[in-house]
């Protein structure tokens, strides 16, 4: 049970990594390896959301 919770955590940061320099594989990647909160954390203090560019 533990396991899937790991790796549903795991894909949560993934997810949350979308639309960030990096994208999805590597913040699941990062939270896999180091572990769920040290990837968020990583994510929060290294990266920012790109901006949609408006259409003209």
């Amino acid at each position: 049970m533990f396991e899937l919770i790991y790796i549903g955590l795991c894909l949560l940061v993934g997810f949350l990594g979308i639309g960030r320099r990096g994208g999805f594989l590597l913040y699941a990647f990062l939270a896999v390896v180091l572990t769920p909160p040290g990837a968020l954390l990583v994510m929060i203090l290294l990266t920012t959301r790109r901006k949609k560019r408006a259409k003209a």
